[in-house]
């Protein structure tokens, strides 16, 4: 037999063996095999976003457990409650029954009803429908006013929806569609159309009309104001998926459904929906292994929120990935055996083939000695590549102490300037005082002439603005990226930073203390108070504003 021969056999039963160990079919769209990649590396980080939202949680429950006035203990209550209610349901329902009691200690029936809507939106999403029906039957329609009564119809709306997810197709799922829509309708009628809640029911209704390409623009449009990693995002990445499952069209679908499990794991949402439904993608699509990690994440969210419904709907899932995986182990045995034939002949030609592989070995030799020049080259190379990441540490370096020098010398600059002013205050009371004890007239109007405190802290202010802007030359701009379009901060003719941009640069200058900051401004807390307030009030982020301030 002719060495090509042989060859030729060889290649031909190697491709047979790689058909036959091939896994699971994965898809040919590169861009959702990246995508995949995506939610992957991103369920990989799920402790990390985690730890972050436990850290926050731990500061806003010692912030609430360090106050004493039930009108900001019930502030702070709501920050616990935004964060518990796609986290942990049980805690989320904790602190909304802790915020009923505070309200009633404060005779605040309107605030009382609001939270007893909250309590019983928080329990349909844990599958509680009883309870949620008890709560919200209890509350009189009648009794609320605009905002309320929109809060109460889309909690009904959302309970309804839960509960034909959960039950099976029958004439009570049928029920619960039509109350649901019911209820939508009059959430429409009376929220405000530029509310996010009319524009997530605008766009379920236009999708049941088939009015796509209409919420496909106006849903991306608004995708834009958000980062992925918030509620909202991930609220309209899932109806853009659901629109595109409804045109058929599969792979948008399976986009939208991916970057919503991302946005999902970046928040750190538990209750969710998006990965199982994945799950049931990637499933179809032969990838058995990944359908079972992503439906395994589903599980283990659906118990950490204590989602009774969300663990249902994933359960339906496993008898059939079990089949699966049984199919597969069947198929696997199978392969196992033609995999022993092949070898088996592979040997028989081996055996033959080795005459012509021993007259190749002079050959293999003297290509393995030029592969050991080229490896000592690569090694040379990776040296110098070390030496080159060295120096650019070292660079990296230099640069952030050069920045701390700056903010140190920025805070320097301040204090002495500060104490500066303090300084020439004292001096001219002390000359007034020994004026009018000597009854030196000329002093007493030479001081009367000009205040030079006055000149003192307005010099102070110059440096101090020349200072920020030549440390941080783009400070205005970055400063109003942080703040929403219609708060701009708008400086007037000849000023180079206002009280405003002076606050936030000393916040940014590591000065928090609000008493620090009146002394350096030389104005009462109580307007720094007021100032700061009125900032995060104007900010994008009015939770994250103070912290992303650090990061201009």
């Amino acid at each position: 037999m002719k060495l090509r021969h042989i060859v030729n056999i060889l290649a031909l039963l190697l491709a047979s063996l790689a058909t036959t160990g091939c896994s699971d079919r994965s898809s040919n769209d590169k861009e959702l095999s990246e995508l995949y990649k995506a939610v992957d590396e991103e369920i990989s980080r799920r402790t990390t976003y985690m730890a972050e939202k436990e850290k926050r949680i731990d500061a806003t429950r010692q912030e609430y457990e360090a106050e004493t006035s039930d009108a900001r203990r019930m502030r702070v209550l709501d920050k616990l409650i935004a964060e518990y209610e796609s986290y942990i349901s049980d805690s989320a329902l904790h602190y909304v029954t802790e915020a009923e009691t505070v309200a009633q200690r404060l005779g605040d029936r309107r605030e009382a009803t609001r939270l007893r809507i909250k309590k019983a939106d928080i329990a349909s999403h844990a599958g509680l429908f009883t309870e949620a029906h008890q709560l919200l039957a209890d509350i009189k329609r009648e009794d609320l006013d605009t905002t309320l009564l929109a809060n109460y119809y889309a909690t009904y709306s959302g309970l309804y929806q839960y509960e034909c997810e959960y039950l099976p197709e029958g004439e009570y799922s049928k029920r619960s569609q039509e109350l649901r829509n019911i209820y939508t309708d009059s959430l429409m009628r009376v929220s405000s159309p530029e509310s996010f809640d009319y524009l997530v029911n605008w766009a379920a209704l236009e999708i049941g009309k088939g009015n796509n390409e209409d919420v496909r623009k106006r849903l991306e449009a608004n995708l834009k104001k958000y980062n992925s990693g918030t509620r909202q995002y991930s609220i309209l990445a899932s109806i853009m998926a659901f629109m595109y499952h409804t045109m058929g069209r599969d792979d948008e679908y399976k986009r939208y459904l991916s970057q919503t499990v991302i946005s999902d794991i970046k928040g750190a949402v538990k209750e969710n929906v998006a990965i199982r439904e994945l799950a049931t993608q990637v499933f179809e699509d032969g990838e058995i292994d990944r359908a079972n990690h992503y439906l395994k994440v589903s599980f283990d969210d659906a118990n950490f929120y204590a989602a009774r419904m969300r663990n249902a709907q994933s359960s339906r899932m496993l008898p059939v990935i079990d089949k699966a995986y049984d199919t597969r182990q069947k198929e696997l045995q199978s392969r196992q055996r033609v995999l022993i034939y092949i070898t088996s002949g592979l040997l028989i030609l081996v055996a033959g083939a080795v005459f012509f592989i021993l007259k190749q070995v002079k050959r293999i030799k003297e290509a393995n000695r030029r592969v050991n020049r080229s490896n000592e080259e690569l090694q040379a190379m990776s040296a110098q590549l070390k030496a080159m990441n060295a120096t650019l540490e070292d660079t990296n370096k230099e640069l952030k102490a050069s920045n701390k020098t700056k903010e140190e010398y920025a805070g320097l600059f301040m204090e002495f300037s500060s104490f500066n002013i303090s300084a020439l205050q004292k001096y001219h009371l002390a000359l007034r005082k020994l004026a009018v004890q000597g009854n030196v007239k000329g002093i007493l109007k030479k001081l009367d002439e000009g205040d030079v405190s006055a000149d003192s802290l307005r010099i102070f202010y110059t440096k101090f603005d020349e200072a920020i802007l030549n440390i941080y030359p783009s400070y205005i701009e970055k400063v109003n990226q942080l703040l929403t379009p219609d708060n701009q901060i708008v400086l007037k003719s000849g000023e180079k930073l206002n009280t405003e941009l002076r606050i936030i640069a000393l916040i940014r200058l590591g000065i928090t203390d609000s008493e620090k900051i009146s002394q350096f401004l030389r104005c009462s807390i109580s307007t720094i108070y007021t100032y700061r307030s009125k900032l995060k009030r104007r900010a994008m982020h009015p939770d994250e504003f103070e912290n992303e301030i650090l990061a201009i």
